[in-house]
């Protein structure tokens, strides 16, 4: 016969056996649940979760947990997904909520963590014009951790030999390098994107991410990204993220179970983007470019995202927001910004914002002309309603105004008249300003291997208005055209095998130093030249090739002469800037540490620039 008190300890046995086979199953049921965390105390009350796991829209859902309220429980045409809506209320304590998921025959817990907003980000440190940002491409400036090369949960291994393969740089070999970057007078870190990319080849770019949520193991993990961040926020530097929303890797882990058919862009054969950025905002567009461009795959191996999709659209808008919250990155750049849907971006630019004011968001806008680049940046609405609600865009036009300038028999006019298209922009002085990108052949190759042209080049993306940006390596004379994965080139130095190390004096050629120097000298100066960051711009005509422009505010002024001609000019004549030389009667030369007794009459050595600061 059982006694009373072993009849219950047989049913609080079977009871915790039922539960144990439960919450052991739970990994099996519930595969993914994304963002992974939240946060009390949003400016936005609602988030959306996304469910993925087998067969878990069979399961009803329950949620106890003071403040938060479940609103909606979504289902879609697959059911392995559900969106589940939440409000979490102003007042709400952080906590761990309790999910209940059952249905006739199972059921499990799972704990979701809502933690504290950090309220520093809601100042941030917003990325101006008093910044310079600094490219890197993860996979090939420095090998900090050897032991990741090639990981258990990634298919493409380490290939030094394959300039399209993965060569091992990772996120501790920028960590080893800050000392490199605060010699050099950066102020910021842009990263191509070091999310997971688990495709069997080309991977190292970071374009294909597979998991919006995860550091690629080659790269490290999320929590060496955040100690990159805090370690660069230490030494006085902000981070800028590179974010896709247009298309993901086809390696990603919702391919093999898409949550529906128009969760991406599908054709009936293979259909390639037109790539022809000007169709998002042509008034006369045909529905075939159109079509074309915002729905076009960018490659083979990169899906495209379907923004028209309310899901993924909050999809995507919260996976930003966590990288912000989780990270405190001070800034983002969002790849192939007028691909997707216009209308999405928009709503997302509108959510981050709302979330974090100040924070920094450049668009890539890849279009030769100022008139195409502003309908992104634009104080008011376009023609056609549009309003973007994106302040800083990258300034292809004035790249491929420098190009011209000054490439073979150059004409810097281009610069000035490129810079007088700037009414057609809402706030032109937010726009990122570069000579070179991870996209783009080398300046130094598109130069003919002029370095002294180089030199102008870094002068003027310095000196003009915006936020400027240059390209890891071109400061030390890396000159290689494309294919991508030659202009995305190992930094000497960064392996520890290798022959010589660029990131010392003692390991750079006599011209690679002379040129690191002299982007250094500029760079550190830059720092405090408040007329560079916050002072107006005025330029006047270039004669002889020879451009002339200040910076200036109330207090200070900074003229700036490039000689991009092939001549010398003994007693250059200042007569014709009185106006803007007024009030002050000499200066000093930054780049060549001269002293200027009187503004009359300065020589000019061919194909050289000047940076005067002024004195009254």
């Amino acid at each position: 016969m059982i006694t009373y008190s072993r009849k219950v300890f047989l049913l609080l046995f079977i009871m915790c056996l039922v539960s144990f086979l439960g919450q052991a199953q739970k990994s099996e049921l519930l595969t993914h649940v994304e963002p992974p965390f939240w946060w009390v105390g949003m400016e936005n009350p609602d988030l959306q979760l996304l469910l993925h796991g087998k067969n878990i829209s069979s399961y009803t859902i329950k949620i106890e947990y003071p403040g938060v309220q479940l609103k909606k429980i979504n289902k879609v045409e697959n059911e392995n997904y559900l969106f589940i809506d939440l409000s979490i209320a102003k007042n709400t304590e952080p906590g761990t909520i309790s999910i209940e998921f059952k249905n006739k025959d199972q059921f499990f817990n799972y704990n979701y963590q809502l933690k504290s907003k950090n309220k520093s980000r809601d100042v941030g440190q917003a990325i101006t014009s008093s910044d310079v940002i600094y490219l890197i491409t993860p996979d090939r400036f420095a090998n900090g951790d050897t032991s990741n090369d090639s990981t258990k949960d990634t298919v493409e291994k380490v290939n030094r030999e394959n300039e399209d393969g993965r060569h091992g740089g990772d996120l501790k070999g920028i960590l080893n390098n800050f000392n490199y970057f605060e010699e050099l007078g950066i102020t910021t870190l842009w990263l191509n994107p070091f999310l997971e990319n688990d495709q069997r080849a080309y991977s190292y770019h970071g374009y294909a991410i597979s998991d919006f949520y995860k550091t690629d193991t080659r790269f490290g993990t999320n929590k060496d990204y955040k100690m990159l961040v805090d370690k660069a926020h230490k030494t006085g530097m902000k981070v800028i993220m590179d974010l896709v929303f247009n298309h993901c890797g086809s390696g990603h882990w919702w391919m093999k179970d898409l949550p529906s058919k128009d969760w991406i862009n599908q054709w009936d054969t293979y259909t390639k983007s037109n790539f022809t950025n000007i169709a998002a905002s042509d008034p006369y567009v045909s529905n075939h470019d159109f079509d074309l461009l915002t729905k076009g795959w960018f490659d083979i191996n990169m899906p495209d995202l379907n923004l028209e999709n309310d899901f993924l659209t909050t999809y995507m808008i919260q996976n930003s927001i966590w990288w912000v919250g989780y990270s405190e990155i001070d800034g983002i750049r969002l790849d192939t910004y007028p691909y997707p849907n216009k209308h999405a971006m928009s709503n997302w630019m509108k959510a981050l914002t709302t979330e974090y004011p100040d924070f920094y968001v450049v668009a890539e806008t890849w279009a030769e002309r100022a008139s195409y680049l502003s309908y992104w940046n634009n104080s008011k609405a376009s023609r056609d309603g549009y309003i973007s609600n994106i302040k800083s865009i990258s300034d292809y036009a004035l790249y491929y105004s420098m190009v011209r300038a000054f490439g073979k028999n150059g004409d810097i006019s281009e610069l000035y008249k490129t810079l007088a298209e700037d009414f057609v922009y809402g706030n032109p002085e937010n726009n990122k300003v570069f000579n070179g990108n991870h996209d783009v052949d080398r300046l130094l190759a598109l130069l003919d291997d002029d370095v002294n042209k180089l030199k102008l080049s870094m002068v003027f993306t310095l000196t003009t208005r915006g936020i400027p940006q240059i390209y890891y390596g071109d400061e030390i004379l890396m000159k290689n055209r494309r294919p991508d994965g030659r202009v995305r080139q190992d930094f000497p130095g960064g392996w520890k095998n290798d022959n010589r190390n660029a990131f010392t004096k003692e390991g750079r050629t006599k011209e690679e130093n002379d040129l690191f120097e002299y982007v250094k000298t500029i760079l550190n100066w830059r720092k405090k030249a408040l007329a560079i960051h916050n002072g107006k711009l005025v330029h006047y005509q270039p004669i002889n090739n020879v451009y002339v422009y200040f910076r200036y505010t109330n207090k200070e002024n900074t003229m700036i002469i490039i000689n991009n001609s092939d001549k010398d000019y003994i007693n250059f004549e200042l007569n014709r800037f009185k106006k803007s030389l007024e009030g002050y009667s000499k200066g000093k030369d930054i780049v060549s540490g001269k002293e200027l007794q009187n503004l009359k009459k300065v020589n000019l050595a061919k194909n050289t620039a000047m940076i005067i600061d002024l004195v009254k």
